[in-house]
Formats: C-alpha cells, sequence, structure tokens
C-alpha cells in the first residue's frame, strides 16, 4: 500500500511539474502557410485550398482569436498580456495560388499577413501587384516582406543587407501606400546583423520558420508554427494550443 501511494506522490508531482512546463513556455501560436494548391500536397509547403477552408472554419467555429501580426507585435512592445485563444496567421513568398485564401478570410473576418518577395511580383506563379491591391481593401489583409530577392540574410553586411532589409520595405510601401511593419525571414534564417538592420529599418517585428532558442520574446526573431495538409482535428487542435513549440526540439537561427 506504501509503495503505491509513492508511486502515486510521484506521479502527482511529474504531472504538476509538466503542467508548470508548459504555461511557463506558453507561445501565442503565429500560423505560417505557404501554397494553397491541392496538387502540390505532397510538398512540405503546400495546402489544399478545400482543406485551408477547413482550418479556417475550425479556427472560426472555436472561437479562436485571431489578430493581426502587427496587433500581436505591438501588444509585445506594450507588455500587455494576450487571450489564451489568441493566434496569428501569416502566409510566405506571395504565391500565386494564395487568391484563395482571400474570400476565405473575408467570409469569416479573419486577418492574417501576406510576406511578398518584390522581385517575384507579377512573375508566373506569384501574386501580381492588382492582386495585392485588390486584396488591401479589406482592411484585415496586410502585407510584410519577404526581402526583395527572396537572399538568406546571414552573413550579408552593410548595402547588401540594407537592399534585402530597408529596400523591400520601402518599396513595397511606395506600391501599395500602406505601412510596411513585419518582415519574414527567408528559411527563417538570421544573425545579430540582421536583427540590427531589421530594428534600424523601421520594422515593428520579424518571423522566422520554427527557429529560435526561446520562446516569443524577440519581436525581431518570432517563431512560427508550420501548418500542413495533414493538420484538421487533433493535430490542428495541438498546434494552436499554444504548448506546440515548448514540446519541440528548437533550431539555431542561421
Amino acid at each position: 500500500m506504501k509503495k503505491i501511494l509513492v508511486l502515486i506522490v510521484i506521479f502527482l508531482a511529474m504531472f504538476l511539474s509538466f503542467y508548470v512546463y508548459l504555461n511557463l513556455n506558453y507561445e501565442t501560436p503565429i500560423l505560417m502557410y505557404h501554397s494553397l494548391d491541392a496538387a502540390r500536397v505532397d510538398s512540405y509547403v503546400a495546402v489544399d485550398p478545400k482543406v485551408f477552408s477547413k482550418q479556417m472554419e475550425y479556427i472560426a467555429k472555436h472561437r479562436y482569436k485571431v489578430i493581426s501580426l502587427r496587433d500581436y507585435c505591438q501588444a509585445l512592445k506594450d507588455g500587455r498580456r494576450l487571450f489564451r485563444k489568441t493566434i496569428v496567421l501569416t502566409f510566405d513568398d506571395g504565391h500565386g495560388d494564395n487568391l484563395v485564401a482571400f474570400p476565405i478570410l473575408a467570409e469569416l473576418d479573419l486577418p492574417a499577413t501576406f510576406f511578398i518577395i518584390v522581385d517575384k511580383l507579377n512573375s508566373p506563379g506569384y501574386l501580381s501587384r492588382a492582386e495585392i491591391s485588390q486584396a488591401l481593401r479589406n482592411p484585415k489583409i496586410s502585407i510584410g516582406s519577404h526581402t526583395i530577392t527572396e537572399a538568406y540574410l546571414p552573413g550579408l553586411k552593410g548595402r547588401e543587407l540594407s537592399y534585402e532589409v530597408g529596400n523591400s520595405k520601402i518599396v513595397l510601401e511606395n506600391l501599395f501606400s500602406r505601412n510596411v511593419e513585419t518582415m519574414s525571414y527567408t528559411m527563417g534564417g538570421y544573425d545579430q546583423e540582421t536583427l540590427k538592420e531589421v530594428e534600424a529599418s523601421g520594422y515593428l517585428c520579424a518571423c522566422t520558420t520554427n527557429r529560435g532558442l526561446s520562446k516569443n520574446l524577440d519581436r525581431f526573431a518570432l517563431r512560427r508554427i508550420k501548418i500542413t495538409n495533414r493538420d484538421l482535428g487533433i493535430n490542428l487542435w495541438a498546434k494552436l494550443s499554444g504548448f506546440y513549440n515548448a514540446l519541440r526540439k528548437p533550431k539555431k537561427p542561421y
């Protein structure tokens, strides 16, 4: 009997420790999408538009509070705590098939940020300037920079780094008459020079992929959670829980 009591105490202590660990490592989930193309779902970057629609419906039905990336970053800057079921939606690269996302997001009144590669604008397979301008008529849609040429930023310095980081912001602001306050790093890579340049260029925050060694305390190195075609039901719930990153092995930022 005494052994059973000892085992129960040990189990409860382990459970309590795990519970405390999860709560200390809670992160507001920033979801990361790339392509929305049924023909490419075998790729790790593509989600079938029908699956995407179901994912957004799940988020709306279960009353997650979706806020813009800008609002999330401003809350971080101000030190404000957010509702536990808050999430953020982001899309990398500006693929042309992202067009299917706009009416779905509008119907469900969900904000999202689309990171644009400047040199890919109007290119085959990517969104055009006219398509982005049309999407921006919805005030819940915003754009951010994904560099000029989709360059991998670690190791870049001086004018080359400034061109990819600062100039991409200026070009997008001039093209779309919108403040561009957010950025996404190519392949999630960054180093200390990158972080300094991003802040000096006037960005409010920047996103990695799943890289980073700590929870989202640095506005210029925000970790995200990749959403795939398999993420429905329990998989999607886990990624929306706020504890998903706490259970993953962290990756170096470069």
